[in-house]
């Protein structure tokens, strides 16, 4: 999986285009509270970037072109179509988030130490990431989120702060606050 991903961001450079990972739960028990929801969300063009990058890498019609991604990307160091929504959430010890991928492409939910780059060096390069997150260089097989695909995190068993990223677009990041039962 890493050495696809790899492989399809060396092919977007090619032709001049820039372009998971914690354990899922299985189920909730009715005793355990309702999962938090964040969806993964992207705009991209499938025509464009299946074109640039490769097919299948965008499964839907969104409004941001590979041109115009790599544009904002080069301006602002992210694209503001691919983020986490909320950036921000607040949940409980035992509460576990369902984050669902409402885009067209790939997304991961990685729980990180501290934010940093992803899988993909021309995109951390780019998003001024330099610097791999430990995590995502770690990811499992089957961290990558699929367009219309869920993925449930652990219930939390502590009070802090966590911090999730895509380890694919790094900019895409969450910040998550537990409180207390």
């Amino acid at each position: 999986m890493r050495r696809t991903l790899i492989h399809i961001a060396s092919l977007a450079v090619a032709v001049g285009s820039v372009t998971l990972a914690a354990c899922g739960s299985d189920s909730n028990s009715p005793s355990q509270l309702p999962d938090a929801t964040l969806s993964m969300q992207d705009q991209c063009d499938s025509a464009s970037f299946n074109a640039g990058i490769g097919a299948g890498t965008c499964t839907h019609q969104g409004s941001v072109t590979l041109a115009q991604f790599n544009s904002e990307l080069t301006a602002t160091q992210k694209v503001a179509a691919w983020a986490f929504a909320p950036t921000a959430l607040t949940i409980q010890v035992g509460q576990s988030i369902k984050a669902m991928n409402d885009g067209g492409e790939g997304h991961t939910f990685t729980e990180v130490e501290a934010f940093g780059g992803g899988i993909i060096p021309a995109l951390n390069t780019a998003s001024g990431n330099p610097v791999e997150a430990p995590e995502c260089a770690a990811l499992a097989t089957n961290a990558l989120v699929a367009p219309g695909g869920t993925f449930t995190s652990d219930a939390a068993t502590t009070v802090g702060t966590e911090y999730y990223q895509c380890c694919i677009h790094p900019w895409m990041r969450a910040t998550v606050t537990i409180t207390g039962t």
